[in-house]
């Protein structure tokens, strides 16, 4: 066992303290939140759909997806979550992060986050779909207005399309957000409905 064993349990911890920026302030959630829902729906669609792919590398990449995001909201301002250069400044900030937990701990870390950023096998491009998936879901279930509500409506159109075996429940998550349109006062434009367009 490493001599900083101890010290990485209670660096983990961290992950319950960062708040995600998302649709700040109509709900957010922390970075273990979320991170723990996206193993539950890896888990279950992996089994769902029978997948033949590696099952401990999909759960691994769901857990260190977001590692970097850890002590995030110190740095970055999470209501800023429409400023363009918040997002390139969290990206710089999430592969320093990564790079340095990485060295301190273990070197996997580093590469299940950039197998998943890269989305270069078949494992990544799965849970990358999942974690959309669940970006959409969050919302939904707390039904809140969304902001940038036109950018939502397709929020998970391209990663799903590189994994399609989700099309039919990413359908149904798109028939439960159009009756939420409605109920907001937003038009439901057509070209929401394109990924599921026969090329």
């Amino acid at each position: 066992m490493k001599d900083n064993t101890l010290d990485f349990l209670m660096k983990i911890n961290d992950l319950q303290k960062t708040r995600r920026y998302g649709n700040y302030p109509n709900f957010s959630e922390s970075t273990s939140d979320h991170t723990f829902k996206l193993i539950l729906i890896v888990d279950y669609f992996y089994k769902e759909l029978n997948l033949a792919l590696n099952y401990e590398k999909c759960i691994c990449l769901a857990i260190y997806h977001d590692f970097g995001e850890m002590d995030l909201d110190k740095d970055i301002d999470i209501k800023e979550n429409t400023d363009k250069n918040i997002h390139k400044n969290k990206d710089i900030y999430e592969m320093e992060k990564i790079k340095e937990l990485s060295k301190t701990y273990y070197n996997s870390m580093e590469e299940y986050y950039l197998e998943y950023k890269n989305k270069n096998t078949e494992e990544a491009l799965f849970v990358n779909a999942c974690d959309k998936l669940e970006g959409m879901i969050h919302p939904l279930s707390v039904n809140k207005v969304i902001m940038n509500h036109e950018l939502f409506a397709t929020y998970a159109d391209k990663a799903v399309k590189n994994f399609p075996k989700l099309m039919p429940i990413y359908q149904q998550i798109k028939d439960m957000l159009k009756i939420r349109f409605e109920e907001w006062g937003f038009e439901w434009k057509k070209e929401y409905d394109s990924v599921f367009n026969k090329d």
